[in-house]
């Protein structure tokens, strides 16, 4: 293991970016810092091609944004939003929700199957089947648009690029099937 850097990960960044958008040479770069070049180059060498591949990635995302009239643009970064939410955790929420929907339904369920069709007229027992039933639908639709999401992905989705292999997400199911 190396020695610990002199420089602090902003100073790291500031001297990336000085190199890699202001075009400065390495060499300028490791006199100011006081840092040993092959050190800084080595450093700059590590992070580059994340750098530049997460730049070339903006890039196509830019073309591909400006290519789409406004309206269209406004709801490519309105999915985009929701896509990362639910790539995020929100699935495990989704997951969750569901899990108590279908308890709320399943005692609901056996809760109606005990009464008698007066008492299920009666206005009182009338909300709170309602009230149950605005639960139950609030908890299902993350669930529900998550899976909607999912859906529409496989459907519109080009046969993969075997130069660019696609990006895989995994959302933990934590035991529930």
């Amino acid at each position: 293991m190396g020695r610990k850097s002199s420089l602090t990960p902003e100073q790291w960044q500031e001297v990336i970016r000085r190199h890699l958008v202001g075009g400065e040479s390495i060499r300028s770069l490791a006199r100011e810092y006081g840092i040993a070049e092959s050190s800084m180059r080595e450093y700059i060498r590590a992070h580059k091609q994340k750098i530049e591949n997460a730049s070339n990635q903006i890039i196509n995302a830019t073309r591909a944004i400006n290519a789409l009239p406004i309206s269209s643009q406004i709801t490519a970064h309105s999915l985009a939003q929701k896509k990362m939410l639910l790539q995020d955790g929100a699935a495990d929420v989704a997951i969750d929700m569901q899990a108590v929907a279908s308890r709320i339904g399943k005692a609901a369920r056996s809760k109606v199957n005990s009464i008698t069709d007066d008492e299920l007229l009666d206005g009182e027992m009338m909300k709170g089947i309602m009230a149950t039933a605005i639960v139950v639908n609030n908890a299902m639709r993350p669930t529900s648009e998550f899976l909607t999401i999912q859906a529409k992905e496989k459907e519109d989705s080009p046969p993969p690029d075997p130069d660019n292999s696609p990006v895989k997400f995994y959302i933990p199911n934590n035991g529930r099937d």
